[in-house]
């Protein structure tokens, strides 16, 4: 399987091959029936230049394997690319069968303590985040890592890792997992990464709510229970592919009960970047 090959793969070939052709144009590119869901009129555009999609209807798109992950329900990349061989009857080589070895761990000797570091709490304040806030939810983590010892903010999933954050650094102590915030409320936010959620609480719009925090969008299959009991499901997500595609896919589960909140922040990469536009920047240097 030449994965260089597949990437060379025109989508627009791709979509024949699973039965779809162009029902128009327009000056960007074709128009087709969206291949994975029925439509009455055609909300699936492809840009034969970029060799990308986007799904009008449902807000995902991305490249050819983007695509296989939709059709197939595959996450993996191996998978997506297996997928799109098969169907373009490209030749599939046997699976590569790792040499198994045993782990080793990678942090050590951690310490959890109150959030106090001047330098952890500087680098928050200058992305927007007081540290009455940062301290409510945040902890100090103290670890060693080959040898040497290092600091950073904390923020505890529910499998009780950490979600690891200096201005150096941005890493995760095992097990991943999501973060539910819970008061009880009927509605829910939903964040990509803890510093938007900071943000958020900074900017007053968990007040009344509940919150997830994915702490990567590859967990949204995990928020899928939790958020199964909002009757409202509100997503402050990244404004790129991989948001898009997780509302897109927190949509698929629950309907109109989601609701894509990233259009107050349309001019931003995500919600802490519009957070740090409406603050005053402070220049001061970082040093751990």
């Amino acid at each position: 399987m030449d994965i260089d090959a597949i990437k060379e793969i025109s989508l627009v070939d791709f979509l024949h091959r699973l039965g779809f052709d162009p029902t128009g144009r327009d000056s960007k590119g074709l128009w087709f029936y969206a291949p994975y869901r029925n439509e009455r009129k055609p909300s699936f555009h492809v840009n034969p230049h970029k060799n990308v999609w986007f799904d009008f209807g449902t807000g995902e798109g991305g490249d050819i394997f983007t695509l296989a992950g939709v059709l197939s329900d595959k996450t993996d990349f191996v998978e997506q690319a297996r997928y799109i061989a098969e169907k373009m009857d490209m030749p599939v080589a046997e699976p590569y069968k790792p040499v198994p070895f045993v782990e080793e761990p990678t942090f050590e000797n951690l310490e959890i303590s109150r959030l106090e570091s001047p330098a952890l709490l500087r680098y928050l304040e200058q992305r927007g985040i007081p540290k009455e806030i940062a301290q409510r939810y945040c902890v100090q983590v103290d670890y060693e890592l080959h040898g040497k010892r290092y600091y950073a903010i904390g923020f505890e999933n529910n499998a009780h890792g950490f979600e690891l954050r200096n201005p150096f650094f941005k890493g995760s102590y095992p097990p991943k997992n999501i973060t539910h915030i819970s008061e009880g409320n009927p509605r829910c936010n939903v964040y990509e990464g803890f510093i938007d959620f900071l943000s958020a609480e900074r900017l007053g719009y968990n007040d009344g709510n509940d919150s997830v925090v994915l702490n990567s969008v590859a967990n949204v299959g995990k928020a899928i229970p939790v958020l199964a009991e909002y009757p409202l499901i509100l997503c402050y997500l990244d404004n790129d592919t991989a948001g898009r595609a997780a509302v897109a896919r927190l949509r698929r589960e629950f309907g109109d009960r989601v609701s894509d909140k990233s259009a107050l922040y349309p001019d931003h990469k995500d919600l802490n970047d519009y957070l740090q536009s409406l603050t005053p920047k402070k220049t001061s240097k970082l040093k751990l």
